[in-house]
This record gives C-alpha cells, sequence and structure tokens, in this order.
C-alpha cells in the first residue's frame, strides 16, 4: 500500500499523476484540509504536521511513502522512519526527482513556491550539490487561494506579477515546488505569453510518480481512499474531477493532532 499525503489538495496533482502511469496501485491519500495550506507555517509546525501525517498512514497500513508536501522531508524525521520500521528508500519526496530531471538540461530555473518550502531551502541545497544555482519566488498566497477555490480572477494578478519577476530574473525553466500550482497552470501559461516568455513550466508530478512506480512497484488490486482532516466541499469536487471515473471512498480521519502525544 502506498501511502501519500499533502495539505489539503496540492498532492492530488501527484496521485493523479501516479494512477495514470499506474492504475492499479493501491493507495491512501491523507489530505490534511484542517491546517491547509502549509506553505506559510513555521518549519517546526510544519515537520509536526508531517509527522502526524505519516503515522496516520502508517496506521493504515502503508508501508510506501510519497511525501507531495515540498515544504519538508520525511527522510529527515529519522527516529521517526526507524519507530515505523521504514527506510529511505520506502519515501519518495518531491525534491529529488525534480533535480534529477531539471539539472542535465543546464538551462535558468526559477524555482516557484511558499515562503514555508523556499525558507527550508531542500531545492537550492539540492542543485548547489550538483554546482547549480537556481533562482526562487516565493509566492505567499497563491497556495491558500487555490485551497479556497477563488476565482481565477483573484488569482490572475497574483500569477502575473510572479511570472513577471521570474523573466526578469531569465527564467528558461519555471519549476513549481508546490502541489497547489499545476491546478492553474493555464493562468500561469497566460501569463508567459503575456510577458513573451519562452520560458518553460515544470510540473514535478509526472516525475514523482516515474520515481514512485519503479521503487514501489506498479501493481494491486485499484484500490483509492482518501482520508482528511476536515470536511471540505472543494477536496470532494476535486476528487471527483480527477477520480471520478475510479471506485473511491472519502473517509473523515478527525483532527490530525490525535496523536501529538507519541511524538
Amino acid at each position: 500500500m502506498i501511502g501519500m499525503f499533502d495539505s489539503g489538495i496540492g498532492g492530488l496533482s501527484v496521485l493523479r499523476a501516479l494512477r495514470t502511469l499506474a492504475p492499479h496501485v493501491d493507495v491512501v491519500y491523507f489530505g490534511d484540509t484542517e491546517n491547509a495550506p502549509y506553505g506559510e507555517k513555521s518549519s517546526r509546525e510544519i515537520a509536526t504536521l508531517v509527522s502526524m501525517a505519516l503515522r496516520r498512514l502508517h496506521a493504515q497500513g502503508a508501508t510506501n511513502i510519497i511525501n507531495a508536501c515540498n515544504s519538508a522531508s520525511v527522510s529527515a524525521l529519522s527516529e521517526l522512519i526507524d519507530l515505523l520500521r521504514l527506510n529511505v528508500f520506502d519515501v519518495v519526496e518531491m525534491v529529488g526527482p525534480t533535480v534529477s530531471t531539471l539539472a542535465p538540461l543546464q538551462k535558468k530555473i526559477v524555482l516557484f513556491g511558499t515562503p514555508a518550502t523556499i525558507q527550508a531551502g531542500l531545492y537550492q541545497r539540492a542543485f548547489e550539490e550538483l554546482g547549480i544555482t537556481i533562482d526562487t519566488v516565493a509566492i505567499p498566497p497563491l497556495a491558500d487561494l487555490i485551497e479556497k477555490g477563488a476565482s481565477a480572477e483573484e488569482i490572475r494578478p497574483v500569477v502575473e506579477r510572479a511570472v513577471k519577476e521570474a523573466v526578469e530574473r531569465g527564467a528558461e525553466i519555471i519549476s513549481f515546488s508546490c502541489t497547489h500550482y499545476p491546478f492553474v497552470k493555464n493562468l500561469f501559461e497566460d501569463a508567459l505569453q503575456k510577458e513573451k516568455s519562452a520560458a518553460v513550466l515544470f510540473d514535478p508530478a509526472e516525475a514523482v510518480a516515474q520515481e514512485a512506480a519503479r521503487r514501489f512497484g506498479m501493481e494491486g488490486n485499484g484500490t483509492l481512499r482518501f482520508l482528511v482532516s476536515k470536511e471540505s466541499p472543494i477536496f470532494e469536487s476535486h476528487v471527483e474531477r480527477l477520480f471520478g471515473s475510479a471506485p473511491y471512498s472519502i473517509e473523515p480521519a478527525g483532527p490530525i493532532y490525535w496523536a501529538l502525544k507519541t511524538i
């Protein structure tokens, strides 16, 4: 069983890529709709939320993990991984597949992300280890707007400001380091066209799905379960739109802090 988690709807973009590549894998997805998005929370709070998500998935029988949260690394939680009898090979994160895909291209990369992801520096350090310096642009309100189902009219100016800054920095590739952003990819494309830029948008979802399929295999019964920490009609509508052709269940999981005292 593959366990996947993120704050709210974000990781659904990665799950969609995984189900397209491997429709028979068994997946339980935990969406922390109560605390979404994580992008403006402190690193300590995010680490706690990630720990809780990992515990919850493990309790549901997940033995392989896809961490769709860009702001924290499960692999860094060594004590928890040991406690749950996992190892680093049981965990796929967003950073590795992104870096391994983009680094060989030798293009000017600008990373779009939440303040928490940019401040965490996971991507910057991974690229620096390969001798590559990237630029970053934080987009503070965007994930929250997408999570709340804001209109295109509300989101467009936020996207346009970020794209304008990236173009001014000479971006050839703009990489999404927030899994919410692909849901408004069309607005990013419009903004690039407005700036007359040939920069390419990179969504790492497919690269992450390929890495997960390579490590965890592609077999299963096609089981698809969703757990949410708080009822969310927006989450439910996204699930129906993306996965409505297959059987699935959405189950209330209760507040994520249920296991806080066990850390």
